[in-house]
């Protein structure tokens, strides 16, 4: 598990504080007391730990399948070190994933009916809102990686973008 975005992004400022001072209530139908409905025996924070458990190995795989839209990654390794190098330009994405994990939470969770206040069909709109965001916020992000001056690499090994576009420049 990539250990440097443990806790990048927090539940509540009530619970625990994050490194990127992004929380997850601060998204709409996501708080702390739809999260205790769900938590069962188990504590707000047991399931925070188990949907950002999941958010950041689907991060993972899914920031490898962006990259390699451009990029051709040699070595595997480089794409943790990529990662933390990177977390406060992916954060906005992690937060988005981490949100509609947490949405997912909800709607697997047998607790969740229309007397507890929770509407499935709102949080199922509310996960695909926050799933279209990330995707879009991850390109928009990986676009935004300098690696040329990045350290996850060795001297001349950086990897090259495999974009179909090239730029001719024609003098008169």
């Amino acid at each position: 598990m990539l250990d440097c975005l443990t806790d990048y992004i927090g539940l509540s400022s009530s619970v625990r504080t994050s490194e990127s001072g992004l929380y997850l209530d601060a998204f709409p139908g996501i708080n702390l007391f739809n999260i205790l409905k769900i938590a069962d025996e188990h504590s707000i924070e047991k399931v925070y730990e188990d949907v950002q458990r999941r958010s950041i190995a689907k991060f993972r795989t899914f920031f490898i399948t962006e990259f390699n839209r451009c990029f051709k990654l040699y070595k595997r390794e480089a794409v943790d070190c990529l990662i933390c190098e990177n977390k406060e330009l992916l954060a906005i994405a992690l937060w988005y994933l981490t949100g509609a994990e947490l949405c997912e939470e909800f709607l697997r969770s047998d607790r969740i009916n229309r007397y507890t206040g929770v509407d499935r069909k709102s949080v199922k709109e509310n996960k695909d809102n926050l799933t279209d965001a990330f995707f879009s916020e991850l390109a928009t992000s990986i676009a935004g990686i300098d690696i040329e001056s990045s350290t996850c690499f060795e001297e001349g090994d950086n990897p090259e973008c495999n974009s179909s576009v090239t730029f001719v420049q024609v003098c008169p």
